[in-house]
């Protein structure tokens, strides 16, 4: 039981670290989709 829980709070850590990444990383290629529309 204790390992399984290390195991969920390690999947939390991980998303709360990597979600402000994807998001910044969604936010340029949604930018540069809007130039490419823009273009045209």
């Amino acid at each position: 039981m204790k390992i399984f829980s290390v195991f969920i709070l390690l999947i939390y850590w991980s998303i709360m670290i990597l979600a402000p990444v994807m998001s910044k990383n969604s936010i340029k290629n949604q930018n540069k989709e809007l130039k490419i529309v823009s273009n045209f």
